[in-house]
């Protein structure tokens, strides 16, 4: 499931370097599915006038089913803390 991070051709298309991206991050087995049905929420982004705002959260009901998740209420927990997470670094970024 790991891929290699972007290319240098990718990340320079952004105006990235490789140093400004971290190379490795390590996901806890304890949140993996969580840490999937984030990543598959990837293109559901709510965005304004300042940027990302949140994510649509309509979505998740049939994401849950898709990923066969069993306890909603701790997934949608740790999706939020991603969510959050991603907001933060979004807005440095910007």
């Amino acid at each position: 499931m790991y891929t290699p991070g972007p290319s240098v051709a990718e990340l320079s298309a952004f105006g990235l370097t490789p140093e400004d991206v971290e190379e490795e991050v390590g996901i806890l087995p304890s949140v993996w599915q969580s840490f999937a049905v984030f990543s598959s929420l990837a293109t559901q982004w709510r965005v304004g006038a300042s940027g990302a705002t949140g994510i649509d959260y309509n979505v998740l009901p049939w994401m849950f089913e898709l990923h066969r998740v069993e306890d909603a209420a701790a997934c949608l927990a740790d999706i939020q803390i991603m969510e959050h997470e991603a907001l933060k670094t979004m807005s440095k970024v910007a």
